[in-house]
């Protein structure tokens, strides 16, 4: 009996571990609003300037920037994948702040997972923002073509001041 009942566990188990979960990040309508381009280059705005020498092509357009807007920060991003791309976007979106009088940067808030089953992702956040502080962008562009074929790009933007 000991040896059925640790049989069966160990089926159990393998089953169990060799079993895909998925976790999907939850919505959050209170950062969703959706703004047009022409109104975020109307704003303050700046974008990141990345430079990645070895790429495997899964990413043929990558862009990120930041506005300000009443109290509000703005922010646009675009991450194309080529013809094979299967799900593109942001493994990650960390928005960082810091007192211009501080040398490092801490962590305001955090968007993962922002990633869609097509070869096109458009990032259009407003996320309201205390005064007092600058306040940067960081996001890691995601692409995949299969299991075993995925490119990351990480891209930072310059500072606003609130």
């Amino acid at each position: 009996m000991k040896k059925l009942l640790s049989v069966f566990l160990t089926i159990l188990m393998t089953i169990c571990c060799l079993t895909p979960n998925y976790a999907f990040a939850a919505s959050n309508s209170e950062f969703n609003a959706e703004f047009t381009q022409e109104e975020f280059e109307a704003l303050e705005h700046v974008y990141a300037v990345s430079v990645q020498p070895y790429a495997s092509g899964l990413i043929v357009k990558h862009t990120l920037g930041i506005a300000k807007s009443n109290g509000e920060l703005l922010i646009t991003g675009l991450t194309e994948g080529s013809s094979d791309v299967v799900r593109c976007g942001f493994t990650k979106v960390v928005i960082q702040r810091r007192t211009s009088s501080s040398a490092s940067w801490s962590k305001y808030k955090e968007f993962s997972d922002l990633c869609n089953n097509s070869k096109y992702y458009k990032l259009s956040k407003r996320v309201p923002v205390e005064s007092g502080y600058q306040y940067r962008v960081s996001a890691t562009h995601y692409a995949k073509k299969s299991m075993l074929s995925t490119q990351k790009l990480d891209a930072t933007t310059s500072y606003l001041q609130f």
